[in-house]
């Protein structure tokens, strides 16, 4: 089995420590400096994990064919927000 890089993270990790962060500051118990720092890793992941959704995102449209010939269709899922407008 091959194993991706420490910078490489999977999808999954990354929405699981977005998902620890929100818990935490949602709980209010933590100092400001720790509020601060689980925010700004909250944001970094969900930064990543936008990237590995936009990876896979090309890869379907890449693979999308049609008469034989591959053809890019957007990928768009209904209710989908901009992830440029969360940050």
């Amino acid at each position: 089995m091959s194993k991706k890089p420490k910078d490489e993270a999977r999808f999954e990790d990354l929405v699981a420590q977005v998902e620890q962060a929100l818990q935490q500051l949602e709980g209010g118990e933590l100092p400001l400096e720790e509020a601060l720092k689980r925010y700004e890793d909250g944001v970094a992941s969900l930064r990543r994990a936008y990237e590995i959704l936009k990876k896979a995102e090309k890869k379907v449209q890449l693979l999308t064919e049609r008469d034989g010939e591959v053809s890019e269709k957007p990928f768009e899922v209904e209710g989908e927000e901009d992830p440029k407008k969360l940050f």
